[in-house]
């Protein structure tokens, strides 16, 4: 076993109240601050497109930082039995288990009302980013006086209680117990991984990779893809997140702001395992675009990658970062369904 050490940001959390809080002094300062201000308001634009598109942000760099672990196995090296199996000449493929084992911050933006309306509000706010630059733009140049600077009261209030109500539910609950998210995902991986290493496939390295600040903005997979050597020509990863409750669902295409499309030889394998075997004739195909998963490092950079989470019928992950994930709330049958089909979409590579 390894363990992965890295610094990252404690929550999101503070990263949105960062934001939300220069948005607002940006735009209450303009009158004595200028072009200072413009500063700071162009500053918080580009990092809240930054942040949403999960990419890096310097918002990152002003919240509270920890040291969480990635924790990586692999079967031992005088169990494997792949030397045998494979021609010398042949580069066995790599088969990469993941799953985030860190909890979500409790959050009034995951009520299920908000959730079904995640990616249209996001642009909204974007949109009202934009236009609070742009104010305090005109504001700086005497222009449409007096009212860009009730606009720009108005704007500062509104970030202002974005702000509270990001926050509020994590100042009074804090983390959520996370039996969904992600403790099924973590049991999934770990179990698959053990079943594929007493049995392997011939030609495939199984590696499980269990990440810590999934919750940060997917931090604990970016640090192990851009600081762990592998090659991307023969590497897979399987990624397991929020299998609680619901149908199992073969994650497709994801992406807050630009949309990823996951179609490669891992996702082929899932659907024919889906289509070709009766027992998995239940699962399907499905988009997730109310943040994204641990894979998306991997899918950006063409390495064949795939999640399998567990969706309701109006395509929600039930109790996603609320008080309600635990334990009493968690249908234990879907997550052995869920070891079953990635076992066989495995051995079907």
């Amino acid at each position: 076993m390894e363990r992965q050490s890295f610094n990252t940001p404690k929550t999101y959390i503070w990263e949105v109240i960062w934001l939300t809080a220069l948005i607002a002094a940006g735009l209450a300062a303009t009158s004595f601050l200028s072009w200072i201000s413009v500063g700071i308001l162009a500053f918080c634009t580009l990092s809240a497109f930054l942040f949403f598109d999960w990419r890096f942000s310097p918002l990152g760099i002003l919240s509270p930082q920890v040291s969480p672990e990635n924790i990586i196995g692999t079967m031992k090296k005088e169990d494997t039995r792949e030397e045998n199996t494979l021609e010398e000449d042949i580069t066995p493929k790599h088969l990469i288990l993941m799953a985030h084992y860190d909890s979500a911050p409790v959050s009034l933006l995951y009520l299920p009302s908000m959730v079904k309306n995640f990616r249209s509000s996001l642009f909204i706010n974007l949109f009202l980013i934009v236009f609070a630059l742009l104010i305090s733009i005109m504001g700086v140049l005497n222009l449409g006086e007096p009212l860009v600077s009730w606009l720009r009261w108005i704007l500062a209030l509104y970030f202002l209680i974005q702000g509270l109500i990001t926050s509020f539910d994590y100042l009074r609950y804090g983390y959520t117990n996370g039996a969904c998210d992600n403790a099924t995902g973590t049991a999934a991986a770990m179990v698959t991984a053990r079943r594929l290493w007493d049995k392997p496939v011939p030609g495939i390295k199984v590696s499980l990779v269990l990440t810590g600040a999934e919750e940060t903005g997917m931090n604990g997979s970016k640090y192990y893809f851009t600081n762990k050597n592998f090659s991307f020509e023969n590497t897979f990863v399987l990624n397991f997140d929020s299998l609680g409750k619901g149908d199992l669902k073969i994650i497709t295409k994801t992406g807050s702001i630009s949309t990823i499309t996951y179609k490669n030889k891992l996702v082929a394998a899932a659907i024919m395992t889906a289509r070709n075997d009766k027992k998995f004739n239940c699962v399907e195909t499905a988009s997730w675009h109310t943040g994204d998963f641990d894979t998306i490092w991997f899918a950006r950079a063409g390495i064949p990658c795939l999640t399998l989470t567990a969706q309701d019928k109006e395509g929600a992950i039930q109790n996603l970062h609320r008080p309600e994930d635990v334990i009493e709330n968690i249908d234990e049958s879907l997550t052995g369904f869920t070891i079953d089909f990635a076992e066989s979409l495995v051995r079907r590579l």
